[in-house]
Order: structure tokens, then sequence, then C-alpha cells
């Protein structure tokens, strides 16, 4: 897979996410436009979109309600991309939002994959798990960042550390969030921290879900900076934004 197929696949994904045409992505000025359901997008609740904003190529493109049309054409379109996520347009956007009952979900930074980083060579014994043999973990207390058991997004592969009795002491599990596009999540347990456990599951799984011709992403929270980290030791380069509103209170 070269870059510039890496990045048609997100794009191509970021717009059936917001229900618009790729094309309306590559413009290099700000767009918003009404939300529709297309196929293929990715599905993390069961409510229909109220809002969602994509930050891709150093712009913006939203999505959302009829009703909020009017204001995000007004304020979103002359809004700077890259200082969307700070405190005062964040406060405006709840603001927009409150009237209907909604408010901000999230909003996150997401790695790609930098494509001339070498493969991952692996620390020590790495223990695979596929589909079925995921189910295991359900219930397990701790593993929650690396495997979500959500139907909407399925978990279907991890790579785990494990001790010396075969048990893992550091799991990075991928789960089917679109098609093609596939999220790595990470957990080490306590007392492993620091070996560079994170960093190198979260590589070795990047390098097998690129293997499979799939586009591997890694999600985090401004502040999480040692998650910053893991995506960028693993390999990872900063792709893309993305903000959504949920309806308050859930």
């Amino acid at each position: 897979m070269l870059q510039a197929d890496l990045y048609e696949i997100v794009r191509e994904q970021l717009a059936l996410d917001l229900g618009c045409g790729p094309a309306l992505l590559d413009t290099p000025e700000n767009v918003v436009v009404e939300w529709q359901d297309r196929p293929g997008r990715r599905v993390y609740s069961k409510d229909t979109p109220f809002l969602e904003i994509a930050i891709w190529r150093g712009k913006l493109a939203a999505a959302c309600r009829a009703e909020l049309l009017p204001w995000a054409r007004e304020y979103l379109l002359e809004r700077p991309a890259q200082w969307l996520f700070q405190a005062p347009y964040c406060r405006a956007i709840d603001e927009a939002l409150a009237p209907f009952g909604y408010e901000i979900g999230s909003a996150r930074k997401f790695y790609l994959p930098d494509l001339t980083v070498p493969p991952a060579v692996p620390l020590g014994e790495v223990r695979w798990y596929e589909e079925d043999e995921l189910e295991q973990f359900q219930g397990v207390p701790f593993w929650g960042d690396a495997l979500c058991f959500n139907p909407l997004f399925p978990d279907r592969i991890a790579a785990a550390a494990v001790d010396e009795t075969g048990s893992p002491i550091a799991m990075a599990g991928a789960s089917q969030d679109g098609p093609r596009l596939w999220q790595i999540g990470i957990n080490v347990l306590p007392e492993h921290r620091g070996r560079g456990l994170a960093v190198n599951l979260t590589a070795l799984l990047k390098d097998e879900l690129l293997r499979r011709d799939l586009v591997p992403f890694y999600g985090t929270a401004e502040s999480h900076l040692a998650s910053h980290n893991v995506a960028l030791g693993a390999g990872f380069r900063p792709g893309f934004a993305y903000l959504y509103a949920k309806p308050k209170g859930t």
C-alpha cells in the first residue's frame, strides 16, 4: 500500500461518515453540509448523528442536522480549523448544541501509519488472538482500552505480550470501525510499564493490519501525552481530528 492510497481510503471513509462526497474534502475552504446517512459510514452509537466535524488537510468539514445548519454555516465556515478544539470554540459549539439537547461527546486527534517506518521486531514472546479467541477476555478487568466488545465496532484481532505463565501482561487490540479503517487500542499492566511494550505491540499490530491491506488508526485525547508518545513511537503520524455531538447526559 502506498501512502497516497492510504490517505485516499481515509478520505473516502470520512466523506461517508459526514454523508458528503469525497470531493468536498478537497476544497481549500471549510465546508458545512446537512448530514446524510450513507452505507459504509462508521457507527459508534445507535443515535442519529447531530453534528460531526472532521479536521482534514488543514480545513474543517462539518455535517449536521437541518435545524443546526444556519448556526453551523454562520459560525463554523469562518473558524480556523487548526484551533477548533481550543476551549473558546468548544464552548461556543456546546452553547449552540444545548437548546437541542446535545453537547460535545468527544474531540480527539487520530494518527495514521507512516509507511516509511520499518516493520517492528517483537521485544519478547507475543501471542496473537483473533475473533472468537478474544471472547475469553470479555468481562476481565483492565483490558478496556484494547478491547471494547461493542457490536457496532467489533474486536477482530489482538497482540499480547505474555509472562512466563502465558498470561497477557500487555495487549494491543484492533476493532473494525469501518470496512477498511480499524482502530488500535493498548493496555499495559501497571507493573510492566516502562519497558516499551505499548509501543512495540501497537507497532506489531499496525504492521499486521497493513499486511492485510487494512488501514490501522490510533486515537487519543489531546491531554494524554503518554498515548501520543506511543503513537509516534509505533510509527504513526497525526492524520486527522474529529469532533462529534451526543445527547446530553449520555
